[in-house]
Parts: C-alpha cells; sequence; structure tokens
C-alpha cells in the first residue's frame, strides 16, 4: 500500500503505543526527565498548598471573634504573607527549571529522531521512494519530528502538573466540603462528555490537516523541480488551479479545527463560571447558617480555579497531544518499513574487489505483477568486456542496470538469477555489491556543493586524486575555468552547467570511485557536437579494464561493443556486433538504418 493511500486510510490510534518508543530516545538524559518529573509533582503539592495558607489565614486571623488582639493577626498574618510569598518564590523556580529540563530533553529526542530516521530512509529499498513523493518525506523529517518536540516542550512540561492539579483538585474539594463536591459534580460530568467528543473529533481533523500538509508539501516541490516544464507548455494556469484547489481543501480543514477548539474554549469558561456561581449561592447560604467557615468558602473557591484553570487551555494541550500522535504514528511507520535485504549495519570499506563477470539467467521481473518488463532474459558479460543494452523506449533496459545495483529485488517481483563472479546477488552485501558498480547517467544529479564534494561525492579524498580523475575524464579545463577551482559552489543540481560538462564530472566522479563494473545509462545522449569528441577521450580512459554495461540509444556510440544486447518488450531478441547484427537485418539493422536517416548537419543522431 502507499503512504498516500495509508493516509487516507489511517484508523484510530493511542499516542501511548508508542510513548515506550519515544522515550527511548530520551537515552542519556533519563535522569533529567526524571528530575523534571519530581519538579512537576513538587510543584502541584505547592500550588495546592496555597488555597490551605489563605484558609488558615482568614478563619484564624480575619473573621470577627476568632482573631484575638489586634497584634497577634497582624503578626500572624505577616507569617502567613512570607509564607505565601515563599510558596510562589518555589513555584517559580520549579517551572523554570522543569520547563529548561523539558526542552532540552525534547530538543535532543527530535535531534535524535531525525538522525534515525535519516539513517533509516537511505537503507530503505528504492521502491519505497518510488510511491512516496519527496515533499512527503521532508514534511515527516521536519514538520513531524517538531510535533513531538512540541509534546515534551508544551504538553508534558505542564500536563503532568495539570493532572496532579485536576486529581489533587477533586480528591481536596471532595473530602473538604461534600455538599458543595456534588454542585460542581452536576457542571463537570457534561463537561467531561463534551471533552471525550472533542479528543474524538480533533484527532480525525488532525489526521486529514498532516495528509493536507503532506500534499501540499509534495506539489510544491514537484512544480518547482519541474518548474521549466511549467513555463515551457505554459501550465501556470492550470498548476496555480490545483494548488489552489489544495490549498483551499487545507485551509478548510485548518479552520474547521478554529470552529471546533472555538466551541469547546467557551463552553470550559462557562462551565467553569456555572459551578463558581453555585458554590457561591450554596455556600453564602451554609456560612450564614453558621455551617460552613468564611475561609473553607474562599479555599473552595480558590481550588475551583485551579481546577478549571487546566481545563480551560485542555483544548490546546489536546491539539498538541493529537498532533503528536499522528506524526508519530507517521514517523514509526516509516521506521518499521523494512530496509534492504542483506543491507549491513555499518557499510565498511571495500573488501573485494570483484572480475566483472556478469550473468543474467532467464531473468524475469515486473514492477506492477499484471505489467512484465523483463521475460526470460539471459546473457554473460565477460571480465573486462562492453556490452550495450539497446532497443526502443519501455523495453526493459534501464531496468536491468537498476537490477544488477539491487534497486530492485527479483524475489517476489520476478524469477531467474542474476549473478556477479558466480555468487547470486542476493547473496552479497549490498554495499559490498554496490562499491564494485559506478552508474554513469545521462542527467547527472548535482548536489549544490562545493565541486570537490560532488566529484568525490562527500568521501574523503585528495585533491591530487580529483584532478588526476578530472584529467581523464576531461573535465579539468572545466574546474579551470571557476577562480575556486574545486571549492566552487555549485547551484541545486548544476543548473548552470551544459549537459556536456554535467555528463563529463560524472565521468570524473566514476574515475574516482574507481570500481571494477560501469553502468552507463544513456551517458553519451543529449551532448553537442563540440563536446562529444571529448567525452568519447573521457569514455576510453573510463572503460580501459573494466567490465561495461552500456544503455544506448544512440546506436552509433556502441558499434566497438564486443556485444550488442537487443531489447523489445522485454524480451532478448538479438545479440551479436555490430557487424554481425547489420547482416542479420533484424530489429538492430532497422532501429540503426532509422537513426541514420534522421543524421543531422552537425552529425549527431537522434534517438
Amino acid at each position: 500500500m502507499s503512504e498516500r493511500e495509508e493516509d487516507e486510510r489511517l484508523g484510530a490510534f493511542e499516542l501511548t503505543r508508542h510513548v515506550r518508543r519515544i522515550l527511548s530516545y530520551v537515552g542519556s538524559l533519563g535522569w533529567l526527565l526524571l528530575l523534571a518529573v519530581l519538579g512537576s509533582l513538587l510543584y502541584a503539592a505547592l500550588e495546592l498548598s496555597l488555597p490551605q495558607v489563605v484558609r488558615f489565614g482568614v478563619d484564624h486571623y480575619l473573621v470577627p471573634g476568632q482573631a484575638g488582639n489586634g497584634q497577634e493577626p497582624m503578626e500572624g498574618l505577616r507569617e502567613l504573607g512570607l509564607l505565601y510569598a515563599g510558596l510562589l518564590f518555589g513555584m517559580l523556580f520549579l517551572s523554570y527549571t522543569r520547563s529548561l529540563a523539558l526542552n532540552h530533553v525534547g530538543q535532543k529526542v527530535v535531534q535524535r529522531l531525525r538522525t534515525h530516521i535519516w539513517a533509516h530512509l537511505h537503507r530503505l529499498p528504492v521502491r519505497f521512494f518510488d510511491h512516496n513523493p519527496v515533499g512527503r518525506l521532508v514534511t515527516r523529517v521536519s514538520n513531524d519530528t517538531n510535533a513531538l518536540s512540541d509534546l515534551f516542550t508544551n504538553v508534558l512540561a505542564s500536563g503532568l502538573e495539570d493532572l496532579l492539579r485536576v486529581a489533587g483538585v477533586m480528591l481536596i474539594l471532595a473530602t473538604m466540603e461534600p455538599r458543595l463536591s456534588l454542585a460542581v459534580a452536576a457542571v463537570l460530568l457534561p463537561l467531561a462528555f463534551m471533552t471525550w467528543w472533542f479528543k474524538l473529533t480533533s484527532s480525525a481533523m488532525h489526521r486529514k490537516i498532516r495528509v493536507l500538509l503532506a500534499r501540499v508539501n509534495a506539489f510544491l516541490q514537484e512544480n518547482v523541480q519541474g518548474i521549466s516544464v511549467v513555463k515551457s507548455f505554459v501550465a501556470e494556469k492550470a498548476m496555480q488551479s490545483k494548488f489552489h484547489k489544495l490549498n483551499r481543501d487545507f485551509y478548510q480543514a485548518e479552520m474547521s479545527l478554529i470552529y471546533l477548539n472555538a466551541v469547546f474554549r467557551p463552553a470550559i469558561s462557562a462551565a467553569s463560571t456555572i459551578a463558581i456561581g453555585l458554590v457561591l449561592w450554596f455556600g453564602s447560604r451554609a456560612v450564614l447558617a453558621h455551617e460552613l467557615t468564611m475561609g473553607t468558602l474562599l479555599a473552595y473557591l480558590f481550588y475551583l480555579r485551579l481546577l478549571f484553570s487546566p481545563l480551560e487551555a485542555l483544548a490546546e494541550k489536546l491539539n498538541i497531544l493529537q498532533g503528536a500522535a499522528v506524526a508519530s504514528e507517521r514517523l514509526f511507520r516509516i521506521l518499521d518499513t523494512p530496509v534492504e535485504p542483506g543491507y549491513p549495519a555499518q557499510p565498511g570499506e571495500r573488501e573485494t574487489r570483484a572480475r566483472g563477470h556478469l550473468v543474467f539467467e532467464n531473468v524475469s521481473f515486473a514492477y506492477d505483477p499484471d505489467k512484465p518488463v523483463l521475460r526470460n532474459v539471459s546473457f554473460e558479460v565477460l571480465p573486462g568486456q562492453t556490452a550495450a543494452l539497446v532497443g526502443p523506449s519501455g523495453s526493459g533496459k534501464t531496468t536491468i542496470a537498476s537490477l544488477m545495483l539491487g534497486f530492485y529485488r527479483l524475489e517476489g517481483h520476478g524469477s531467474g538469477r542474476i549473478l556477479l563472479d558466480g555468487q547470486p546477488l542476493e547473496q552479497w552485501d549490498l554495499t559490498q555489491l554496490r562499491q564494485q558498480f559506478a552508474l554513469v547517467q545521462q542527467d547527472l544529479f548535482l548536489f549544490g556543493r562545493q565541486l570537490r564534494q560532488n566529484v568525490a561525492l562527500f568521501t574523503p579524498r585528495s585533491d591530487e586524486e580529483l584532478w588526476k580523475a578530472l584529467e581523464l575524464a576531461q573535465a579539468a579545463e572545466l574546474v579551470r575555468r571557476f577562480p575556486e577551482g574545486l571549492s566552487h559552489e555549485l547551484t541545486e543540481r548544476g543548473s548552470t552547467l551544459s549537459q556536456g560538462e554535467r555528463q563529463l564530472l560524472s565521468f570524473a566522479r566514476a574515475l574516482v570511485a574507481d570500481p571494477p563494473i560501469l553502468l552507463l545509462d544513456e551517458a553519451t545522449a543529449n551532448i553537442d557536437s563540440r563536446t562529444e569528441q571529448a567525452i568519447q577521450r573521457a569514455l576510453k580512459a573510463l572503460l580501459e579494464g573494466r567490465t561495461a554495461l552500456v544503455v544506448a540509444h544512440r546506436l552509433s556510440t556502441v558499434q566497438d561493443a564486443d556485444q550488442i544486447l537487443v531489447l523489445r518488450k522485454g524480451e532478448l531478441v538479438e545479440r551479436g556486433r555490430h557487424d554481425e547484427l547489420m547482416r542479420a537485418d533484424g530489429l538492430y539493422a532497422h532501429l540503426y538504418r532509422t537513426q541514420r536517416l534522421t543524421h543531422t548537419d552537425s552529425g549527431r543522431f537522434r534517438a
């Protein structure tokens, strides 16, 4: 099931299911979390003692007939005032330290969780990314982890204290004056039902909001990357219309949650007002009848304030809690996605260097079970040989390269065997396997980093090694063009470089990796005639002493291959050298002659 389908069908869940996993990221800071919890307990105890100080002061020093002489009440009130101030100061100190501790723990949990998710994403199979847009994954790593940070800083920081306060207040009220508590209970029971309804409703809304936010992010990311296509086809209006709909849906979902809060918050305030009114009515009558002291009535009202104060903030806390619940569900769903089979726990240095003997034995494969891509494909490439894969678009050429790199597995999606040096790919450690290959693509992906980091792919390499690779790849002159040389900062995806310049850098990248096997996926396509000779010289240096599997549309570039494998609709229909296939006058000969007819004035062939 795709991520989008799972988003739509996400059912009811409880945050408590994930609490243990979230707390596992606290790690060595567990003592700090425990200290914050103890601080919350002490804070709640100090706060619950404040009304008792007021009660004692009123009943013993302010009520006529109980106050004694003038000196005694003033002395007693002074001592109670100092005690009250001391309690407030203690609460202030505890609030500061608890908040600081929980914020520190929360940020550390987010940091560790992001690191874990980021590392896990790199270990997931390519098939996972086929079904999960980049914008959706960015939302997971950024927005959803922030929701868990809010759980620590805005819920745990005061939520535990609020629960202790409510429990303590209800216990005190029930024992202090049971008759008044009956009046309060008449208000609290319907309020409890409304809170339960609010939790269920807001939970559904939060799930919907998260789904819509991920869609907005995915749409933005995709359209910013494809802005040149949008502009060239004058599709701005259609894209604006699509974004307007997504944005409107997101706005309406957010407003629904706001309306819900707008109902819940005033209901809490109204309940608080009604409860205080009932207590004043019945309590005043009891005081006048000498059945209740004035201090007890004031303390009771004080406790009511402590009871409804956290309830009034409950809506915001429930919103944060529901957001954290949705976020944790999504994040742990990613972390529970199985990694690529055979992926190592810790990638290491290349321990073995393959000879480069490739064998496909009756390989069939399908991305979708109803649409086979390869059908019983068999071929062998000996060490040091160059084999070319040619054929119409959609014949399965790029799929063969993807299978060689272990991006997709035959198990569960195909049949047959693929062997490297006589060993099935499934038995290779994935890191060791991929270190045997260098993938040179038609559209090289360049990072918005220095040229040095792009050529070395962030692995430690000396400048001498890089310059040697650049010279062999005919790309040294390109780098010398920039005043900063290897330190030149590229724009996103290297957009300021031409297609040919990016291909030269891709050859340099492959030379730095120094693999025994090359996979060239349309690596010589879409180049200008001025760059073609430089690329051919770079290819000669790149192919020397290496096994190569070349995916090509431009048949003029593979005439010297040791063998040419011709694919059509996933089947291997012809094989041989260029002259043999031309004499056979089959599909290859037809494709070659067709390309000759589309020969341009510059001598280039079009696919």
